[in-house]
């Protein structure tokens, strides 16, 4: 099973309750979760490129593309 987990933080400290939307690769909306009090987020996709945004309570927002191979996690940082 592949999982596409990390932590979305702002100045090195954890954002509870910032959301984590993933997007598919050609833009369209698939999954959008809250973190957790650690900052700490977690999907479940297929194999393929991926865009995970990040929103901040308050305003920030960031974008990272990913690619997830047959058989692969991945961990992600995302800065806000």
């Amino acid at each position: 099973m592949l999982r596409l987990y990390g932590r979305v933080h702002h100045r090195d400290e954890p954002v509870e309750g910032a959301y984590v939307r993933l997007l598919g690769p050609s833009g369209e909306f698939t999954a959008e979760l809250r973190t957790d009090e650690t900052g700490k987020f977690l999907f479940y996709p297929v194999e393929g490129e991926w865009t995970l945004v990040g929103f901040a309570p308050g305003g920030g927002r960031t974008e990272r593309r990913v690619r997830l191979a047959a058989g692969q996690s991945l961990d992600v940082d995302i800065e806000v």
